[in-house]
């Protein structure tokens, strides 16, 4: 008889995450620290999830494209000759050479592998393969390239490597109504990429409250103070909730001003908000009254991530001879980096095998909330429990 593998997680420490909110503990440190739990998560949940590769506006024209890493696999987004955008694993079709290396770029008419120049439209179509006339029987129309379920949501780019995933649209539903932000109309005014040393899921809960924003944005608070937060919402893919703008604010710069006209539809209120989200796994969504900034998390060991954020503005914006998106992304570099260095110090410690977690403080609703879809998305992996729920 074969021995029953150890749990990953004890169910003691997944009992005191599950506590009601006001009894509950924070996740413990084997989940940010232990590389078995961490190849677990790509299977579970990179690799079975929808996944945002970016804003259809990095995609503006035929040949334009964006590579993606999630664990071992490594995927092309591309926009193709007929305007459509579709995925394919970044493998040749010959003997499995990587065929683009770049995170973002354009391509010619074709993809040209550099081992043996096979060659590929824009649509993943086999177009050159020399020599291969020599081989009895080869027919370029069975070796396009492979393609990876491709769909948009408000003008984002997802991508799920799981044929039997739920359609985006679905998995979506319960999100607010964001359509009066007209994301799939904007731009993209500016991008950055981040290389840090901590574990994804430290990100998300950062980006899930404010607790610490007295103590670590000294220039965020004069802008948005840290207890304006309005109710937080919980789906069965995301949480999140606003946060309200400062009398005389009217977005987050450091300034809390800007030359920027509000994005066009939008209401009172939201003008004087900043609605904040995370999309399960790790899509960071914040929706401001000028601009909506992005950041995607992509893991790349239980210890290191890469972050890239978009900051999106609206067309008649960008299209200004004077646009000049440095005010919102200034602001939230200086941020970014200070949310970074202490992620990266919360990582140290709970590397530590002595860490025991304390207790959630009332601005982390939104953390308990992204625990608890954690556990219960991790349950068959983390302890062998075929009851366990993959949404």
């Amino acid at each position: 008889m074969s021995e029953s593998k150890p749990n990953l997680l004890s169910l003691a420490d997944i009992e005191a995450t599950r506590r009601p909110f006001v009894e509950a503990r924070p996740l413990p440190g084997p989940p940010y620290r232990d590389p078995r739990i961490f190849s677990a998560e790509i299977e579970t949940l990179f690799l079975r999830m929808w996944l945002c590769v970016g804003h259809q506006s990095g995609l503006s024209s035929p040949g334009d494209y964006l590579m993606r890493e999630v664990g071992d696999e490594s995927v092309i987004v591309l926009r193709g000759d007929d305007g459509t955008i579709r995925a394919f694993h970044n493998v040749c079709r010959h003997r499995g050479t990587r065929l683009l290396d770049a995170p973002v770029g354009t391509v010619p008419a074709c993809i040209s592998c550099p081992y043996h120049s096979w060659a590929y439209g824009l649509d993943g179509k086999l177009l050159t393969a020399p020599l291969m006339d020599e081989v009895e029987g080869f027919d370029k129309t069975d070796y396009a390239l492979c393609h990876v379920r491709c769909e948009t949501w408000n003008g984002f780019v997802f991508i799920s490597f799981d044929p039997d995933a739920a359609a985006l649209a679905e998995c979506l539903a319960g999100l607010p109504d964001f359509s009066r932000f007209g994301i799939e109309r904007l731009g993209l005014g500016a991008t950055h990429e981040y290389e840090i040393a901590a574990n994804w899921k430290l990100v998300c809960e950062n980006y899930g409250e404010c607790y610490h924003c007295p103590t670590n944005h000294p220039q965020l608070n004069p802008v948005s103070h840290f207890r304006s937060g309005g109710d937080s919402f919980e789906g069965d893919y995301f949480c999140g909730g606003p946060m309200r703008l400062n009398d005389g604010c009217v977005t987050m710069t450091v300034t809390g001003q800007t030359t920027r006209d509000p994005i066009e539809g939008l209401g009172s209120e939201d003008l004087r908000l900043v609605h904040y989200f995370n999309i399960y796994p790790a899509f960071l969504l914040s929706l401001h009254p000028d601009y909506v900034l992005t950041h995607t998390i992509w893991p790349v060991a239980a210890d290191r991530s890469v972050i890239r954020c978009e900051w999106l503005f609206a067309p008649g914006a960008i299209d200004r001879s004077d646009f000049d998106p440095s005010d919102a992304v200034d602001f939230w570099h200086v941020t970014n980096e200070q949310d970074w260095a202490i992620c990266e110090r919360a990582q140290k410690g709970v590397q530590s095998r002595n860490y025991r977690p304390g207790r959630y403080q009332s601005l982390e609703k939104t953390i308990y909330f992204f625990d608890n879809w954690y556990l219960r998305s991790m349950e068959t992996a983390l302890t062998g429990n075929c009851n366990g729920n993959n949404g």
